[in-house]
């Protein structure tokens, strides 16, 4: 143990700083202020495509996934792994566009417009004993077999 050395080297400072400007490897600041002008242009996006649905969706999956990029390749320092990074990647990929797309058919199959009065439960016109009545929906005015006010 005692043949052991440990050798350190005292850097000069030019030195120290010529490590530091290796070691910092992303621009921070600058991956920071595209994305606050990636989440700018999504707002007015939003805002000014709100009519048409399906391209105001779309569109805001791309942005949404190029700043999510953004984040992972610099935030998570993706950019500086190995090419292992996509077999982990790609799967999760593959899995969430099965997940949406076994679930549209949930999305798509659901009741755009539902009758008003059978949503809230409250009796039609002309039904219900008194004025106003509010009876649950799909349920009659009987109870046990006997109708109300007989």
């Amino acid at each position: 143990m005692a043949d052991d050395k440990v050798i350190t080297k005292v850097l000069a400072p030019t030195e120290i700083a010529e490590e530091h400007d290796q070691e910092s490897h992303a621009p921070y600041v600058w991956v920071w202020f595209w994305l606050l002008c990636l989440t700018v242009v999504e707002y007015f996006y939003a805002y000014y495509l709100n009519p048409w649905f399906l391209i105001l969706l779309l569109g805001l999956l791309v942005w949404a996934g190029i700043k999510a990029s953004l984040v992972a390749w610099y935030f998570m320092h993706l950019k500086f792994e190995g090419k292992w990074v996509y077999f982990m990647i790609v799967p999760a990929c593959v899995l969430a566009a099965v997940l949406v797309l076994a679930l549209t058919p949930d999305v798509a199959m659901k009741p755009v417009e539902e009758d008003v009065e059978e949503a809230v439960g409250i009796a039609p016109a002309g039904t219900a004993d008194s004025p106003g009545q509010v009876r649950a929906a799909g349920r009659s005015n009987t109870t046990q077999g006997q109708t109300l006010g007989a």
